[in-house]
This record gives C-alpha cells, sequence and structure tokens, in this order.
C-alpha cells in the first residue's frame, strides 16, 4: 500500500498536489477561483478585470477575467470566444457547453489553449484561459482540472421580480 502511494506521488505533478494554493475572489463580478501557488503575476494587461500570472521559469500563462456580456447572452459570449480561438489559430478539438458554461481546448504549434467560462448574475461572465506547451502536458492538465473545478459564481441569481399591478376594484 505504500508503495503505492509513493508511486503515486512521484506520477502526479507537485503543483497541482500542493495545499498552498490561494483564493481569488472577484467581488464586483461575483466569481471565485483557486490560483496555484507557484503561479505569479507577471505584466499587467492594463485591463483592471484582467491577472495575468505564469510560473517563475514562464512555462504557461494563466489568464483570468471577468466580463460584462453583450445583451447578457452568455451562449452568445462562449461562441464568440470559440470563434476568436479559431481566428488566432487555434485547432479546437474540444468544446462543450450549454447556458452556464463552457469549456474549449485546442492546439497551435505545439502549444495547448484550454478556455473555461461560468454565467454570472446580471448579465456577466467569468472566464480563465491557460496556454502551455504540449510538452508540458502532464505538469500543466492536473492544474487546469483544478481551476475547472474551483471557477465558480459567488453571488446567487434572484429572478427578476415581478411587478405586481393592483386595480381598483370596480362596482
Amino acid at each position: 500500500m505504500l508503495a503505492r502511494l509513493i508511486a503515486l506521488l512521484l506520477l502526479c505533478p507537485a503543483s497541482a498536489l500542493a495545499a498552498d494554493w490561494w483564493s481569488y475572489d472577484d467581488a464586483g463580478f461575483g466569481y471565485a477561483i483557486e490560483l496555484p501557488s507557484d503561479f505569479h503575476l507577471s505584466a499587467s494587461s492594463g485591463d483592471a478585470n484582467r491577472l495575468s500570472l505564469s510560473p517563475a521559469d514562464r512555462s504557461a500563462m494563466l489568464q483570468v477575467f471577468g466580463t460584462a456580456l453583450a445583451n447578457g447572452d452568455f451562449t452568445e459570449e462562449a461562441n464568440v470566444r470559440v470563434a476568436l480561438a479559431r481566428d488566432q489559430g487555434w485547432k479546437i478539438s474540444y468544446s462543450k457547453s450549454n447556458s452556464r458554461g463552457i469549456s474549449f481546448s485546442g492546439t497551435k504549434q505545439g502549444r495547448i489553449v484550454y478556455v473555461r467560462g461560468v454565467a454570472l448574475c446580471n448579465g456577466g461572465a467569468a472566464f480563465f484561459q491557460m496556454d502551455y506547451s504540449k510538452a508540458d502536458m502532464q505538469r500543466y492538465d492536473a492544474i487546469v482540472m483544478r481551476l475547472v473545478r474551483s471557477l465558480r459564481p459567488t453571488k446567487k441569481c434572484t429572478p427578476t421580480a415581478q411587478v405586481v399591478k393592483n386595480f381598483p376594484e370596480t362596482g
């Protein structure tokens, strides 16, 4: 049993097992995500709603951001994100979406991109995009899966209150 545990620990990427991930909570857009502690802020994108992070060796780039949706339509935004990735030369090999979330991945010139988005209340969405070398796939796949599981809305959406009009009684 101990030998199996040791073998498992040796085969799994260390950073995916690290207990010291940190939680990022964007109260303005209403989402949270866990981020690997060995990823640090890299150059500012100039967009206050976007975090750009990478490990010390710059072998991957992780972007996390919230956005307001055109017409409040998450499905339309998801389709635009996939089309934009294709326009940038990514060959999309996996895509799954519904009205609450999207995940897709693709490859280009020896690199992998993985994008996950979730719908938020009040016409917003939160996304992460991670780009890394195919050679580092084993190193980063477990990290991507933890990012996928942790990206979530922090606010409960409530249906729009219905306006009830009281009409005077007629006699």
